[in-house]
């Protein structure tokens, strides 16, 4: 039956609109069952179990944990009138309340995330994996240079082997490009070159300020050292691969640093 006062077809112009609010309770967090339950006891006021299950369509099994959440969401509540409990909903405004919860438990959340992200971040290069990308052509080596410099600090410094003339037409500009790139950054740049290089008309388009020590035997190839990162690159085909392992670049900064103390100046 009704609510006394309301006509059948009114009744259930109401239940109809109000199961079309299911969907929309469900997107603010509630189950489904919370929701059906919720909108049957606004139709009914304080109702017995018998007529919730009745017009949510929740079974009697379940609706007793469904209205337990809703009083700890702060959405329903009960009294009891000759021994009975008889369970209502509260006013709808108390959705904002419900609402506001939830925001603030988000907020305590990314509190919280991001304290986690800041504590796993300080160790993340001690378990990261070794990794390696090759990239091939002139656009796709300016990527590869911007990620081996993604991680600049003031004062880093990047290492470079540069064997003069090992398709020296390509790289200058290539490296022209970035000088000024590296330049805000604030890098320290150490370069060794073979003694060719400092002997070519090519050296006097070297800015000043970039530091250059030079050997008269063989360089094992183009290749920057930075941070965690390996760039090795072959200027004929125009590839590169970047190697990311805090283990091999601790070794080549070992060999490069080794070399730059008894290459001359």
């Amino acid at each position: 039956m009704p609510p006394r006062g309301v006509i059948m077809s009114d009744f259930h112009d109401e239940m109809t609109v109000n199961k079309n609010y299911v969907e929309e309770l469900t997107d603010l967090g509630l189950t489904q069952g919370e929701a059906k339950v919720y909108l049957a006891m606004i139709q009914l006021g304080p109702s017995r179990i018998g007529k919730i299950v009745e017009i949510s369509g929740v079974s009697q099994s379940k609706v007793y944990n469904v209205l337990d959440r809703l009083i700890l969401k702060g959405l329903a509540s009960y009294n009891i009138q000759d021994n009975i409990k008889q369970f209502q909903s509260l006013e709808p405004s108390r959705l904002h309340e419900y609402i506001q919860k939830k925001e603030n438990e988000v907020r305590r959340q990314k509190e919280s995330i991001n304290q986690i992200i800041y504590d796993l971040s300080k160790n993340v290069y001690a378990t990261k994996r070794s990794t390696s990308e090759i990239f091939v052509g002139e656009r796709s080596l300016r990527s590869a240079y911007t990620t081996l410099l993604s991680e600049t600090k003031k004062g880093d410094i990047l290492r470079y082997f540069y064997p003069y003339p090992d398709a020296h037409e390509n790289a200058s500009p290539f490296y022209s490009r970035f000088y000024k790139y590296q330049k805000s950054k604030g890098l320290i740049e150490r370069g060794i070159v073979n003694s060719d290089f400092i002997n070519s008309q090519h050296f006097k388009e070297i800015p000043k300020d970039v530091k250059l020590r030079h050997v008269n035997y063989p360089l094992p190839g183009t290749i920057d050292i930075f941070t965690d990162k390996l760039l090795i690159i072959d200027w004929k085909t125009i590839t590169g691969i970047l190697i990311t392992s805090s283990e091999i670049v601790s070794i080549f900064v070992d060999y490069f640093d080794s070399i730059w103390k008894i290459a001359h100046r």
